[in-house]
């Protein structure tokens, strides 16, 4: 009996911490969204005091510091806003059009605060996906790619030694979806690297996965699409058909292979693909083909 007694009484604490911990993360969640910076800071610091190793306290100051680090400042410079924002435009004495708009502007030694807390709960609980993403994202918003990717490594390190069994906010498990929303993820920046021209990074990345995910098709076709980019096509080459072997009605793999037989000049083989893309299914791949098709046998 006192036994039993015992695990009610624990359960019961158990029950209550959880209570406890989620009644001060809707707190914080209120405050954020609907306070001053000053009142939020207020709530953190009285959550601190209840619970001072939440990963969650340590991911609200990470978040306070990132928001008071950040500024609007108005910006006149001759080239115009690339994200569609609205600007003010006029000329200058030569008649050259001059605009002017806000650009965000950050505090370094705020940022660094909030790095270091971001950074301590990291080290402090390695298996908490949304601690590293958080920052990634910050790093991403600085385009301090330098610094983003230490944090993708020790993330696909983590993702090997932990099976991909990661928490999230307020310690909640991701369970059986970890490995999707990792490997998604995963996905994600290495487009956002492709997209900012960095593909020097892209390509570090896809070989960090690689290393531990081998025979994932995505993450291959990444390789085999970054070195066809690239204008290595003679390396892309025997990945495309790697891949091609493994999954054979991967449409856009079929049409990467043609595409790159007919760049070399091997109408054969280019043909022979682009034959079997004319019979996929996907009417827009199979119009793809049958143009590719009609050109390559024009003069025979």
């Amino acid at each position: 009996m006192k036994q039993f007694l015992l695990f009610i009484i624990l359960a019961l604490s158990v029950a209550c911490s959880i209570t406890a911990q989620n009644n001060w993360y809707e707190r914080y969640r209120e405050c954020i969204n609907d306070s001053s910076l000053e009142y939020s800071r207020q709530v953190i610091e009285q959550w601190e005091q209840a619970e001072p190793e939440s990963p969650d306290v340590y991911a609200a100051w990470f978040n306070y510091y990132y928001k008071m680090s950040r500024d609007e400042v108005m910006q006149m410079t001759p080239i115009p806003p690339e994200d569609g924002r609205q600007a003010l435009e006029f000329e200058d004495s030569t008649g050259a059009p001059v605009y002017m708009y806000e650009v965000q502007v950050f505090d370094d030694s705020l940022l660094a605060i909030a790095h270091e807390k971001i950074d301590k709960a990291i080290s402090l609980y390695p298996d908490r996906l949304d601690l590293p993403f958080g920052k990634l994202a910050t790093l991403f918003i600085l385009e301090d790619y330098d610094s983003a990717m230490p944090v993708l490594h020790q993330v696909i390190e983590r993702s090997h030694l932990n099976g991909n069994q990661w928490l999230w906010t307020l310690n909640t498990p991701v369970g059986e979806d970890g490995e999707t929303m990792f490997k998604s993820s995963m996905q994600d920046y290495f487009s956002r690297l492709f997209d900012a021209d960095l593909d020097g990074e892209a390509m570090q990345l896809v070989e960090w996965l690689l290393q531990y995910y081998p025979d994932e098709v995505m993450f291959r076709s990444d390789k085999a699409s970054l070195l066809a980019i690239t204008g290595n096509s003679d390396q892309a080459l025997p990945l495309f058909l790697s891949i091609h072997k493994d999954y054979p009605d991967d449409n856009i793999v079929t049409s990467n292979i043609a595409y790159i037989y007919k760049t070399m000049g091997d109408k054969k083989n280019a043909l022979k693909y682009y034959r079997l893309l004319s019979d996929c299914g996907d009417e827009e791949m199979e119009e793809l083909a049958r143009q590719a098709i009609s050109e390559l046998t024009t003069n025979d």
